[in-house]
């Protein structure tokens, strides 16, 4: 009977040797940014960061209601003592990052979402649009465009992406390497 159970726990070591590097197969990317810098990357992954406030708990009792008479003060963000304890402090802000398994391209108002691991590569433009807001805010805008060519040849061409806190996290022999999505010019695949 151990005997028996022996050679189950040999076959199935077996098993999940051989069947363990097939299944873990690694994406590498060859990028290269719109300053003209290439890297070639293993270990790759689409990151997005981004942030939770967390609700505030409200000190000052009900909500203040507008009189019924009379004009009303408008108030951008909430009542004066709401303001008050929003400048003053409260809970901070929750920092998060999680791994993302898809690009979203749009075209004519249509959202495509494509897997990464469908991709062959991925082609940027951008085009610099004119700010309203100050250069400490934003110096540089652009808006973005994309085409994404899908390991079976389709290509789906995007007049817009938003790019948002999304990067391209990877490895080269050397080092660890964090990419912008707004600085990538093109970025090929391969398995």
């Amino acid at each position: 009977m151990i005997g028996n159970a022996l050679k189950l726990a040999i076959a199935l070591a077996l098993v999940t040797a051989t069947a363990g590097p097939a299944a873990a197969q690694s994406i590498t990317a060859e990028v290269r940014t719109f300053a003209g810098q290439t890297y070639r990357l293993t270990d790759i992954t689409l990151e997005v960061l981004y942030t939770i406030v967390p609700p505030r708990r409200d000190d000052a009792g009900p909500a203040e209601t507008a009189p019924t008479t009379g004009p009303r003060t408008p108030m951008l963000f909430g009542s004066a003592a709401q303001i008050g304890r929003f400048l003053n402090g409260g809970p901070d802000p929750l920092q998060g990052q999680r791994q993302s398994e898809a690009v979203t391209l749009r075209k004519n108002g249509v959202d495509v979402q494509i897997p990464l691991g469908a991709l062959d590569s991925l082609s940027f433009t951008r085009a610099r649009i004119v700010s309203t807001l100050p250069p400490y805010v934003a110096a540089e805008h652009y808006r973005h465009a994309a085409t994404a060519v899908l390991l079976d040849g389709t290509r789906i061409d995007g007049d817009y992406v938003n790019l948002g806190t999304t990067f391209l996290r990877g490895r080269t022999p050397t080092s660890r390497v964090d990419i912008p999505w707004q600085e990538i010019e093109t970025v090929r695949f391969t398995r």
